[in-house]
């Protein structure tokens, strides 16, 4: 039996086990990962025959941690291994955004995809399916691993094949020729509340990582170790609490066991560390829950329903649905969908006219934008063009191909709605009318709401999004939590960018850099620049100034 099949297929598939044996390994995994506090220094050795990449990348995926934090904490000295291995030996962007909306599930998808959720169209951790009659949710034990199948973007796995990856913990692994699931152990540790000994646990993983490479007789050419302790503790929590800070604190560590083990491993000599996240997290008031369901059942009077119904025959499912005339999405946190049903059912959706009719029949203060706590709505006026609406009035969003891609406009009407025209430079910007995407992201980068011109028209244009898309100001949700994401602002869509490694001289800032930008980076770091397609959106940062010296060389 190789050693693909003696943990996991590419599919993420364990092998078939004797019960008695499995109970035995998750007995001994928790006592293992337990035991040792935030654990040691990893005790595994690669064989001396076992070949590094030339050149290498290790990718840290840190779930729930904004820019801020990770600034604040190397500032402060709370993060040691991040500031000594990123902020002092390599490169980062100074402005970073993540895609909109900035969930974990369809941000991972940008990351590891180089393509927005417009294109790749996994847009929440979440969502309904009109087409298909499904609601899908991610974040059950059964459906997890989902997002594989849904995802329509190649990986960054799948353009590098048949070099070897290796994927740790991440829900979103196609292409990897390893996934270290963990699901047993990991499970257990979630549904006892201990988030951040999963984070451990990635760390930790990499004895199996080791394994597989000294069986092959080669380490992967890229190497992602997934952390979601943060995000649920900042969840559960809130930002701005003891225990998120806690759990960023014991990330920092978890990252510093991994990158000692790969300098003593002699790894770094030919490896690209990189550290990034999907999002950052936000305070959420005690009493800052935004009830949709009420609001549209109660106040507009539709039949609603917000089942997370995915399982059972399509006929079932689409008899289910077919009951209502909306579906509201509200669980994804500070970010949330309506879906309306057309005169001839849900795969046709009502015209943009029906759309506008039903938000803007209700009377004044259950109109959406009127609700406290809510930021913005959006919804299409045709597929080029949406209209925004917030308690500050109304604005539209417009699109046209140019020469070099999609351009976009912002054009304020009874309101500034994204509060754009308070500077005359960036006045003047957007009075100049259409601009790239890119252009968006550097004239927004230090906005309040940065990236979202370029956003949201691919986003409404995709049916698993709905007709509308709903955020919330900060401070706000639309489930019960202490912390969240999802929504537009600057401290939840700003991540970390970094890069250490050969050739990148320390100390280096990039101005701006989007999420779609990390596969084409990756993959011009790894010599494999990329022709265009249709899926990458991004810009490879060594093409946005980021310098690099000469290319590593490894093991033959």
């Amino acid at each position: 039996m190789g050693a693909r099949s003696a943990l996991h297929s590419g599919a993420g598939t364990a092998i078939n086990l004797p019960r008695a044996v499995r109970f035995g390994l998750l007995v001994a995994g928790l006592l293992l990962i337990g035991a040792c506090g935030a654990g040691g220094p990893l005790h595994v050795y690669l064989h001396d025959d076992t070949r590094p990449p030339s050149p290498g990348v290790v990718i840290f995926l840190c779930d729930g941690v904004g820019a801020g934090t990770i600034e604040t904490g190397c500032r402060e000295g709370w993060l040691p291994n991040i500031n000594r291995r990123f902020v002092l030996a390599g490169a980062r962007a100074e402005h970073a955004v993540t895609c909109v909306p900035g969930i974990t599930y369809a941000a991972i998808a940008t990351l590891l995809t180089g393509a927005g959720p417009g294109r790749h169209m996994v847009v929440g951790n979440r969502w309904f399916d009109p087409d298909q009659a499904f609601f899908r949710d991610y974040v059950t034990i059964e459906s997890y691993c989902d997002i594989n199948a849904d995802c329509l973007a190649p990986t960054i796995y799948e353009r590098i094949a048949p070099a070897p990856s290796v994927s740790i913990q991440a829900a979103h692994h196609r292409g990897a020729i390893q996934n270290v699931a963990n699901w047993a152990v990991s499970g257990v540790m979630w549904l006892l509340g201990d988030y951040t000994a999963v984070d451990k646990l990635t760390a930790t993983s990499i004895w199996q990582v080791a394994w597989w490479a000294n069986y092959e007789g080669e380490w992967p050419t890229i190497l992602t170790c997934y952390f979601p302790g943060a995000d649920s503790v900042g969840h559960k929590s809130g930002a701005s609490s003891a225990a998120y800070r806690k759990a960023v604190e014991h990330l920092d560590y978890q990252i510093g066991r991994v990158c000692d083990w790969l300098e003593t491993q002699g790894l770094l000599e030919t490896t690209y560390l990189v550290l990034v996240a999907d999002h950052g997290m936000v305070d959420v008031h005690p009493e800052g829950v935004i009830d949709l369901m009420k609001l549209v059942r109660r106040d507009w009077g539709r039949r609603a329903t917000d089942l997370m119904l995915q399982a059972g025959p399509r006929a079932w499912r689409q008899a289910y649905f077919d009951r209502f005339d909306t579906v509201v999405a509200h669980h994804n946190g500070r970010g949330a969908f309506l879906y309306f049903r057309g005169p001839n059912g849900w795969t046709q959706p009502p015209p943009p006219e029906e759309v506008e009719a039903i938000l803007t029949t209700p009377p004044f203060e259950a109109q959406l934008w009127n609700l406290p706590g809510v930021d913005l709505v959006a919804y299409l006026a045709d597929e080029d063009q949406a209209v925004l609406r917030s308690a500050r009035g109304s604005a539209r969003l417009f699109r046209r191909m140019g020469p070099a891609g999609p351009e976009y406009a912002y054009e304020p009407q009874s309101g500034d709605v994204l509060e754009y025209m308070q500077t005359p430079e960036l006045a003047a910007f957007v009075s100049a009318g259409y601009h790239t995407a890119r252009d968006w992201s550097q004239a927004t980068a230090e906005q309040t709401r940065p990236e979202v011109v370029p956003a949201l028209i691919p986003l409404l244009n995709v049916h698993r999004a709905g007709q509308v898309a709903v955020f919330a100001e900060p401070g706000y949700s639309f489930v019960t939590e202490n912390g969240g994401h999802g929504g537009l602002h600057r401290e939840e869509m700003r991540i970390p960018f970094m890069i250490a490694g050969p050739g990148i001289p320390a100390g280096q800032t990039i101005p701006v850099a989007r999420s779609v930008d990390l596969v084409p980076t990756l993959l011009d770091l790894l010599g494999q620049k990329p022709d265009e397609d249709q899926w990458l959106e991004g810009l490879s940062l060594l093409d946005a100034g980021l310098a690099v010296g000469a290319a590593p060389s490894g093991g033959e």
